[in-house]
Parts: structure tokens; C-alpha cells; sequence
């Protein structure tokens, strides 16, 4: 059932005539329904809120897929991901995803102990290893949506511009349960004080830890990052949870090889077995795959 705050906050916005944010606020509820399972009361409340039609885009906010779209294009939707199972990954890494999976679908229990969730965590290391899969695997875990974060269209001309884009983000993370991925986060959070860059990179790189110091989120946040030398070192602190990526081991590819060429119609033989060997991350591997699967669908062509 949805908490009285989200139902009382709820009401407020309705009270107030704000309909963009009451629109948001009820998006809420029904993401947290359907991340608790219940999916037909999900559908049931989506449904209400559909029937409001213009009147729910009052004040110029869209009520369509949750405040995610009045964020003008700042946030992105990716497809849903395959669960743990079907993720090759190291033992640390598995267990450490898979933990915070079950804290958030048993945040209820954690809470009836005065124990906090873990809810922002960074996955690092090499390009390549499988860190935008496994935060699509941890949503998947959990049965929340999962968002990108366009940096393109959060970073602004001015400092305001892009604190303010980066409060629209977090607001919705503290409205709609999900997992929100910055993905490839060197690009807001270096090193303070190089003297290569502006001070208004300096300035971003504090509003971002703010808005993850001081943000409530009701699903989780999850950065990566290929540069981990690059980052803030206080920046490190804003998260309750680091996850190593290294590059894959030998028999890591090998089971990678055979998963993804299986799942992609493509023999696996010990030629190409050899090459996949010679690769230094999953990327570089699934685009042989790719490669292998397309000659063998233009043989004979």
C-alpha cells in the first residue's frame, strides 16, 4: 500500500492546483505498486491517471511516463535488462548487485530494524565490462524502470542551468521509484581545482554531490565510470557502495563467448574461440559475435 507521506504530499499538490506535480506524485505511487508487484493495481492507477487527458498537462508539465517527461529529454528509458542470470560477472561483483537488489525489495524489513538501505552506488573500471549491463540487470533485479541521464542535456551554458537540470533529475528520484544511471559520470564529477578547467566545472562537480547527499531516492542511482582516477575524491564518499569492474578473466570470456553466441544463433569453434581470447573486454567480444552472426546470415548472398 502506498505510504501515507507519498498520499498526504499527494493531496497537497492536488490542494494547491498543481496537477504536473500531483501527476508526478500519483506516477509515483503506481511505480512503487509495481515494483512491490502488484502489477494490475499499478495498471488500475495508471489508468485513472491517463483519463485526466489535457487537464493533467496544465502549467505546460506532461503526465506521461512520470515527471520523466518534462525533463526535456534529460532522461532516457533503456530497455529492460536481463536479470543476474543472464550476466556473466565476477563472484564480488554478482554478490554485491544481488545485495542491493534484495535490500531495496525488502526495504520494509531494514526500515522495522532503524537500518538504512544502500540506495547510490559506483561501478568502475575498463571500458567495456559489463558496467551499463549489470546496473540494467541490478533493474531488473529489483523490477524498477531504468533512466539514463543525457548529459548533453543536463550540462547548460551556465552553472544555474545545470544545477537546476541536475535538482529536476534528483526530484524525480525522490517522486518515481527506479534505477537513474550516470553512465560514464567523469563527465560531472572531476577533480576540483585542476587548473586545465574553469571553476564552473568545479561548481557542477559540488552540485551533484549535494544532490546525492541530500536526496531522498526512492529506487537507486547508480554511476559508472571507465576514469576512476579522474573523479572527486569526495565524490567517492556520496556513495554507500563501490563496485570493482576489472577486465574479464580467461575463462570469464570463455563463458561470455559461448552465452552470447549461443543466444545469437552462432557455432561456437575454436577459431573463434582463440580470437575471443585475445580481447580485453566483453564489448570487444560481443562485437565479434555480431560480426560472426552477420556473415553466417549473408553466406551464400
Amino acid at each position: 500500500m502506498p505510504k501515507t507521506q507519498d498520499l498526504a504530499l499527494l493531496f497537497e499538490s492536488i490542494a494547491r492546483g498543481d496537477l504536473p506535480d500531483a501527476g508526478r506524485r500519483a506516477e509515483g505511487i503506481a511505480s512503487h505498486e509495481q515494483a512491490a508487484g502488484h502489477a494490475d493495481a499499478a495498471r488500475r492507477l495508471r489508468g485513472a491517471l491517463a483519463s485526466n487527458g489535457d487537464r493533467g498537462r496544465a502549467g505546460g508539465g506532461a503526465v506521461v511516463n512520470g515527471a520523466a517527461a518534462s525533463l526535456d529529454g534529460a532522461l532516457t528509458p533503456m530497455p529492460a535488462g536481463p536479470t543476474l542470470g543472464g550476466v556473466v560477472l565476477g563472484a564480488r561483483a554478482r554478490r554485491d548487485i544481488a545485495d542491493l537488489a534484495k535490500e531495496y525489495l525488502h526495504s520494509g524489513r531494514l526500515q522495522e530494524a532503524g537500518i538504512r538501505r544502500r540506495c547510490r552506488a559506483i561501478f568502475w573500471g575498463p571500458p567495456g565490462c559489463g558496467k551499463t549491463m549489470a546496473a540494467r540487470a541490478l533493474a531488473a533485479e529489483a523490477r524498477l524502470p531504468i533512466y539514463l541521464v543525457r548529459f548533453d542535456s543536463v550540462i547548460g551554458a551556465y552553472l544555474g542551468q545545470t544545477a537546476a537540470r541536475l535538482r529536476q533529475i534528483f526530484r524525480f528520484a525522490e517522486l518515481s521509484p527506479c534505477v537513474l544511471l550516470f553512465d560514464e559520470v567523469d563527465a560531472l564529477g572531476k577533480h576540483r581545482g585542476s587548473p586545465t578547467d574553469v571553476g564552473e566545472l568545479d561548481r557542477v562537480t559540488i552540485a551533484l554531490m549535494q544532490e546525492l547527499e541530500m536526496t531522498e531516492i526512492r529506487g537507486m542511482v547508480v554511476a559508472t565510470s571507465n576514469l576512476p582516477g579522474a573523479l572527486d575524491k569526495a565524490l567517492w564518499r556520496r556513495f554507500d557502495l563501490a563496485v570493482r569492474f576489472p577486465a574479464p578473466s580467461r575463462p570469464e570470456r570463455a563463458r561470455f563467448v559461448a552465452h552470447r553466441a549461443r543466444s545469437r544463433g552462432v557455432r561456437v569453434t575454436d577459431a573463434l574461440r582463440r580470437r575471443a581470447a585475445g580481447l580485453p573486454s566483453y564489448a570487444a567480444i560481443e562485437g565479434l559475435i555480431e560480426d560472426s552472426a552477420r556473415r553466417a546470415a549473408l553466406r551464400g548472398l
